[in-house]
């Protein structure tokens, strides 16, 4: 039997009567299903228990694995500004996030002292350049 690609069952998006109308597929076993989504493929059925290799072989020419949704989270400004500043080094300048792996005095003062070297090096070049 040939079953058409629009008649897929997607196991993400599968109701409970949907999950159970697949052979081999009761109730309980279609709750655990639906408890252990979303799946990326198809072969992580096999995770559910009750569902073994055989039987995915089985399921596997009629159901279907569609993208899981991914949720996206918005930050609020005013989420940023309730954290602490001990527990969130990007507290201390407002909320930006440039500085967060300089987390300690001694760290900024060794990134600037790293950054004026390198611009007092170039120049010292520069300089020995033009004379030539």
């Amino acid at each position: 039997m040939e079953v058409k690609k629009d008649s897929l069952i997607d196991i993400n998006t599968a109701s409970k009567d949907e999950l159970t109308s697949l052979s081999g597929i009761g109730e309980k076993l279609a709750q655990e299903i639906i408890k252990h989504r979303p799946f990326s493929e198809v072969e992580d059925l096999t995770n559910v228990s009750g569902i073994s290799e055989a039987k995915l072989e089985t399921l596997l020419p009629y159901v279907t694995v569609s993208a899981a949704p991914v949720k996206k989270t918005r930050i609020k400004k005013d989420d940023l500004m309730a954290k602490s500043p001990e527990k969130d080094p990007t507290s201390k300048f407002g909320s930006t996030e440039t500085f967060v792996f300089l987390e300690d005095r001694n760290e900024r003062q060794d990134a600037l002292l790293i950054i004026f070297g390198g611009f007092i090096i170039g120049l010292i070049i520069i300089m020995l350049r033009r004379r030539n």
